[in-house]
């Protein structure tokens, strides 16, 4: 399918057979170099939006980092709690554990609903 011919291409077709080659040939250049502008600068507009994807890209991978070292450091708590439960039920009675797992499950319940309950969204 043929681009639909603007007003100026059409005039400049009526033009060769009035006209001197030459001025449609520069009519032609004018039109030409108008359409070369208006793609550089959908080129350029195209370059901003790809750099700006490339800097969000960047910020999330840092933040993703930072959360899987969090979660390594709470892993690693989580395991050296686990352990410490481990040696204490060995060392005292079923109840002891459980008084002291009940008063740990106790102490991050309140901090949970203090946590929950003075942050601001």
């Amino acid at each position: 399918r043929f681009w639909p011919l603007s007003s100026q291409t059409r005039s400049a077709m009526t033009l060769r057979g009035k006209g001197t080659k030459a001025s449609v040939e520069e009519m032609l250049e004018r039109q030409n170099d108008e359409m070369a502008d208006k793609l550089a600068d959908k080129v350029q507009m195209l370059k901003q939006i790809s750099l700006n994807i490339n800097t969000e890209i960047d910020a999330q991978n840092k933040q993703l980092d930072q959360m899987d070292e969090s979660a390594g450091s709470v892993m690693g708590s989580l395991s050296g709690t686990i352990k410490h439960l481990v040696d204490l039920s060995s060392q005292g009675g079923t109840r002891a554990v459980l008084v002291r797992a009940a008063g740990m499950f106790g102490f991050f319940l309140v901090i949970y609903f203090f946590s929950s309950r003075y942050t601001t969204d």
